[in-house]
Order: C-alpha cells, then structure tokens, then sequence
C-alpha cells in the first residue's frame, strides 16, 4: 500500500508508475511488463485505490509505504494530473522486497 494523503490531489488512471528517488522504475517492473501490451496490462488490475483505512482490510500481506511525492506521467510532465509516485530510498527498498507480482493499493484522500 502506497500512502499519498497529504501529497495533493492524486489521480485515478488506468496506468500509474512507482519510482525510486533517482527516477529508477520500480513498478511496475519494466522488465516483466516488456512487449506486453498496454490493454492487457490495464485490464490486469495492478492497482486500485481506497480513500479509508478500513478498505485496506480487504486485502492480505499489506507493505505499506509513504509516498516522498505524488507527479504526473512521464509522457506528460507538465501536467497538472498527477497519477505516478516517487518512493525514498527506504520505502523503494521496502517496496521491492515485497515480490515483484505485488499489486498496488493506492491510499488516498
């Protein structure tokens, strides 16, 4: 679970990308996502987002973390849409550790 309350208003969208500080991609992870089209990674469901403490209880093996900044799509970077996340190096590392197969739970106001 990424934690983005108090970061500004961050978006829902179909694709979202966490980053290291630094600007490495940790997820979702290029390498596994590589010549799989963009359709069927956006059908997958990676991530979803819960507005409550409460919701998160619908999962299991929860990690969260605490987003350092919320930012718009690389593709778009002086958008004022901010769908992506940068992590601190602890919380990327802590990311990390939680398997490579993980599935995002956005936590937001």
């Amino acid at each position: 679970m990424i934690d983005v309350r108090g970061l500004g208003a961050f978006q829902r969208d179909m694709t979202s990308i966490v980053y290291a500080e630094g600007g490495a991609q940790v997820w979702p992870d290029a390498a596994l996502i590589k010549g799989v089209s963009s359709s069927l990674v956006q059908e997958g469901n990676l991530h979803t987002y819960v507005t409550s403490e409460a919701e998160l209880s619908a999962f299991k093996n929860i990690t969260r973390v605490k987003a350092a900044r919320i930012q718009p799509n690389r593709f778009a970077p002086t958008s004022k849409v901010y769908t992506d996340v940068t992590l601190p190096a602890e919380a990327a590392a802590q990311f990390r550790s939680a398997g490579q197969a993980c599935r995002v739970v956005y936590l937001k106001t």
